[in-house]
């Protein structure tokens, strides 16, 4: 089977109203199943799909450039489905009549979202990190306004950005084999997290 799927977006528009649904990345709020809100998908190969979004928006004021960047993640466009049916099915009865085998099998489903959980919210994370390169190139490129040239190096510099990011999106998916790979997950895991708490 294959597993989780991921897709980053990045966009230049102003916030709508539809944006006040999308879960914003924070540190202190980790994705759960019950954000997968999604329709799965007749026929989809995959485990998962996380509907990432960069919401980009800049202007100049006064010859200020003021801009922003946020991470989203949109539940209604991302969805999760458990292979092997209802894992949670008699969680909560008693065992008498349940083969350990049964018992086993249903915690390495459980184990298996965990892990599948995890590799979704560092897709999530990645993008964050992406997000704060931008904010710094918004820093960086303060005098854009006026430069005739300025507001063109921003959109060329926020593409680069997007493009490195897709690019590291897909290497994390391969080295650790869209999260089925442990040791490559933990490597990952620790590097981004390392990464997240530099200011």
């Amino acid at each position: 089977m294959r597993m989780p799927l991921w897709l980053v977006a990045i966009s230049f528009v102003a916030a709508t109203a539809e944006a006040q649904s999308v879960v914003e990345w924070s540190s202190e709020r980790r994705l759960s199943k019950d954000d997968f809100k999604g329709r799965v998908p007749a026929g989809a190969p995959n485990a998962s799909l996380s509907w990432l979004n960069i919401d980009a928006s800049w202007e100049c004021e006064a010859g200020e450039l003021l801009g922003s960047a946020r991470a989203t993640f949109d539940p209604a466009r991302s969805w999760w489905r458990t292979a092997q049916g209802n894992i949670w099915q008699g969680a909560g009865e008693r065992t008498s009549g349940v083969s350990r085998t049964h018992v086993d099998a249903r915690r390495s489903l459980v184990q298996r979202d965990m892990q599948l959980l995890e590799h979704e919210q560092l897709h999530f994370d990645l993008t964050e990190l992406a997000v704060r390169r931008i904010r710094k190139r918004f820093v960086d490129l303060k005098g854009a306004c006026d430069d005739p040239d300025g507001r063109d190096e921003l959109r060329h510099a926020i593409s680069e950005i997007d493009r490195k990011l897709q690019e590291e999106q897909a290497r994390y998916d391969r080295e650790t084999s869209h999260g089925t790979n442990p040791v490559a997950q933990d490597q990952w895991k620790l590097r981004i997290r390392k990464q997240l708490e530099q200011p």
